[in-house]
């Protein structure tokens, strides 16, 4: 522990006091050690008879207790969690690193009882040989688990993290057009201009004003055939169809402008930002 990075420190406590706070998990915990206490108990039981050339049924009878133990700890911890003081939590702390670096030694420990036995001692004592095997081995696993764990998150968080940040701050300079905004947008009526070349080189709109049927006070938009596409839909323009010039100059359907602009309120072909001004996304 004391090796570790002060971040790496942090981290674990984080997820230690986060695990052993909640009931559920506690509970889980208490009931996967029981288990073992309870399989360890039938099978020194039921193996009375069994002979064993290295004391494997002494390291049986030791991995229980470190059961019980951890058992004990995080009931403890878990009772106290919150209401006591820095020495305790220091203490805690020590007493954790202490029965970890036992477990580490007992499970070696029994690795080399296994190896040490070996053909002899599943034929003088097979059910204590195995049911060794079978707790050597979960341990083996947890542990490769947990650093597989702890490396995939590591990864993750190194390559979908930035892409997260990245599209959250996408998002956030994308934020849509209310509708006082999209209102003051100028609208006209299209009018196709069916004399090529009356626009000149720079194919300047024309806009004359005109009254709809309703009093409605509407410019009429000239505009060249090659320029008389709405970019979002790709349709042509129809005489006398409803566009919305954004304030770079380009134009589309009403309909079509409307709701991109709610959504995104940056021009669909500049990026021209229609609540910034001259800014862009």
């Amino acid at each position: 522990m004391r090796d570790q990075p002060a971040t790496a420190t942090a981290a674990a406590n984080a997820v230690a006091e986060w695990g052993y706070s909640r009931p559920v998990v506690m509970a889980l915990d208490a009931a996967w050690n029981l288990a073992f206490v309870l399989v360890s108990a039938g099978a020194l039981t039921s193996t009375a008879r069994e002979r064993p050339s290295v004391p494997i049924r002494a390291w049986i009878v030791g991995y229980a207790l470190q059961c019980l133990l951890h058992v004990r700890f995080t009931w403890v911890e878990y009772r106290r969690r919150g209401r006591g003081g820095a020495e305790w939590v220091a203490a805690q702390r020590r007493l954790e690193t202490l029965t970890t670096m036992l477990s580490v030694v007992w499970w070696l420990l029994g690795s080399y009882w296994i190896l040490v036995g070996g053909q002899t001692l599943v034929q003088d004592a097979p059910h204590l040989y195995w049911l060794t095997v079978v707790f050597l081995a979960f341990d083996l696993f947890f542990v490769v688990f947990c650093i597989l764990l702890g490396c995939f998150i590591g990864i993750a968080l190194c390559c979908c993290l930035p892409c997260a940040i990245t599209i959250l701050y996408a998002m956030a300079g994308r934020e849509g057009a209310t509708e006082a905004d999209i209102n003051s947008l100028p609208r006209f009526k299209y009018r196709q201009d069916k004399r090529r070349g009356a626009f000149g080189a720079d194919k300047q709109h024309a806009a004359v004003k005109m009254t709809d049927s309703n009093g409605d006070s509407m410019d009429d938009l000239v505009l060249p055939p090659e320029d008389s596409e709405c970019c979002i839909c790709l349709i042509q323009y129809e005489d006398g169809v409803a566009l919305h010039s954004l304030q770079c100059g380009h134009h589309f359907h009403s309909g079509c402008i409307i709701k991109w602009l709610r959504i995104n309120a940056t021009c669909p072909l500049c990026k021209f930002n229609i609540l910034k001004g001259d800014e862009h996304v």
